[in-house]
């Protein structure tokens, strides 16, 4: 399995980043929560929906944008995860906010 790539950021980095392909997933907690749409940089990220999307961290600040679908669209949860050998967990995921800008910070 491949090295964690993302930890938590500070100031205006959601996430602290080393460059290079990461992969990451959504864990439904109540209900099932896939990734509807996302966009790396400015450039859709392709085949979703989905559970996972990968993409490749480039240097300097750079956005993730990211819409969630929920099973349970009033109630719906998860855990927004990097697949990597730790399995970090990065963020709650909520139906109250489907949609999230992360900046990455490389």
């Amino acid at each position: 399995m491949a090295d964690c790539k993302l930890s938590q950021g500070t100031g205006g980095c959601t996430f602290k980043a080393t460059r290079g392909a990461v992969t990451l997933s959504v864990e439904g907690t109540t209900g099932t929560v896939l990734f509807q749409k996302a966009k790396y940089n400015g450039a859709d990220i392709p085949n979703l929906p989905a559970k996972t999307i990968s993409f490749t961290i480039v240097a300097g600040t750079t956005d993730l944008d990211v819409v969630y679908s929920f099973s349970n669209p009033t109630g719906g949860a998860g855990v927004l995860k990097e697949v990597c050998t730790a399995n970090t967990e990065l963020m709650p995921v909520s139906a109250k906010e489907p949609s999230s800008v992360y900046h990455i910070c490389a």
